[in-house]
C-alpha cells in the first residue's frame, strides 16, 4: 500500500473534524471576514502550524507543488486553466494557506463561495484536489501530520466550493 492510501482514513477523519468545527465560521466561509493582521488558526489547528510547515517559504513550495499536480491531473486541470489565471490562483492560495493556519492574514481574493459559485464543482473534483494536496506534501517533504493540519484547516471550504 502506498503512503497516500495509508493516510486516507486519517485525512478523512481530519477533514470531517474540521468540517464540524468550521460550522461556526462566518457564513460557512472562514475567510469571509478576514482581511489583514494576524489571525487565529482555525479552531483545532495548532498555533505553530505555519512554522512547522516551514513558514511562508514552506507554504510557497507546497502550493507550487500542489499546482504542479493539479495541472497534471486530467480530472481537474481544465477547471483551473479555463476559469482563471493560474499564476494568480497560485498567489491567492499562498495567501489563503498561510492565513488559515494562523499566519499573517492578507488574503486578497474573493470569498470561497464567490470564487467557486459558478463552477458547478462536484465532491469528486474537490477530493481530487485533496489527493493532489497530499501528493504535494510528499513532494515538498512535508510530514503527514503537518499536512493533515493544513488539510483540516481547508476542509470547511468543501461546503461552499461543492455545488453539485
Amino acid at each position: 500500500m502506498n503512503p497516500i492510501q495509508s493516510f486516507k482514513p486519517l485525512a478523512l477523519a481530519a477533514a470531517l473534524c474540521a468540517a464540524a468545527i468550521g460550522a461556526g465560521c462566518a457564513g460557512g466561509d472562514p475567510v469571509a471576514n478576514r482581511t489583514e493582521g494576524k489571525t487565529p488558526a482555525i479552531i483545532g489547528i495548532p498555533s505553530d502550524s505555519v512554522e512547522k510547515f516551514g513558514g511562508q517559504a514552506g507554504i510557497d513550495v507546497w502550493v507550487d507543488d500542489l499546482f504542479y499536480y493539479i495541472l497534471a491531473d486530467n480530472r481537474i486541470n481544465t477547471i483551473f486553466t479555463t476559469h482563471g489565471h493560474v499564476q494568480r490562483q497560485m498567489a491567492l492560495n499562498k495567501e489563503l494557506e498561510n492565513m488559515v493556519m494562523g499566519g499573517p492574514a492578507h488574503y486578497s481574493g474573493a470569498s470561497m463561495s464567490a470564487a467557486h459559485a459558478e463552477l458547478g464543482l462536484t465532491l469528486t473534483q474537490f477530493n481530487a484536489v485533496v489527493e493532489d494536496a497530499y501528493l504535494a506534501c510528499d513532494a515538498a517533504r512535508t510530514p503527514y501530520h503537518v499536512c493533515n493540519q493544513l488539510i483540516a484547516a481547508l476542509a470547511p471550504f468543501e461546503r461552499v466550493i461543492v455545488s453539485r
